[in-house]
């Protein structure tokens, strides 16, 4: 699979959306919406389709989501219905040991994707909110008590609808990426405090003070 050159830079950028798109098409088709990937690329897989989602390649959110959603081997789910609670060496239930931190991106992508809560400086003094919004899911959210004091992030899809809520803690500021292309389709609750940046790929920019901020897309 293309996971390990698309996360290290290795690949040229006249090529990254084609070889993202495979990769997609082979999570999704070929591999039946399962990771199929060992140790190494298991870490980057996860943050890889979401970096590929917000290049613009159809399908990367949803390949990251079915990843995380699936029940059958190999997967999370296989070893949740088998009980286990901890991460195996392998996928197999003949996994000799459960304590293997390189199964963690799952957990760090629902945080750091899925949710969006990024740092952009040491001791979350800077903090990027730039969630995954896959289509089959219409909600989710979490929040970490840093050093700083909580910060939090939740999106709920409605209808046609996006709304996107965070929280920077006291001295901290954040950017907030906001799936879109169009500044008139959203609208900024706290907005004298949430100041326009610009566009980058398909998000929206904003920079924030602390503080809690409401932000909803009318899409089209």
């Amino acid at each position: 699979m293309a996971v390990l050159p698309l996360a290290f830079g290795l690949v040229p950028d006249e090529k990254r959306a084609d070889l993202a798109a495979k990769l997609v098409e082979d999570v999704v088709n070929t591999r039946a919406g399962h990771a199929m990937v060992g140790m190494a690329s298991m870490r980057w897989i996860l943050p890889v389709l979401s970096q590929a989602a917000d290049e613009g390649v159809a399908g990367a959110a949803d390949a990251a989501y079915a990843i995380m959603a699936q029940t059958t081997y190999p997967s999370y789910g296989y070893w949740i219905g088998m009980g286990w609670t901890a991460l195996g060496e392998y996928w197999e239930k003949s996994s000799r040991t459960r304590s293997h931190h390189m199964y963690g991106t799952g957990t760090q992508w629902l945080y750091e994707n899925l949710a969006g809560i990024q740092t952009m400086e040491p001791g979350y003094k800077r903090i990027a909110f730039r969630p995954t919004v896959p289509t089959g899911l219409d909600h989710a959210e979490a929040s970490y008590d840093s050093v700083r004091g909580k910060i939090a992030s939740s999106w709920t899809r409605s209808g046609s609808a996006l709304t996107l809520e965070v929280t920077v803690p006291p001295n901290a500021t954040g950017m907030v990426y906001v799936p879109g292309s169009d500044p008139s389709s959203v609208t900024v609750g706290d907005a004298a405090n949430a100041k326009f940046a610009g566009k980058q790929g398909n998000r929206l920019v904003y920079n924030v003070d602390s503080g809690r901020y409401h932000f909803t897309v009318a899409r089209r």
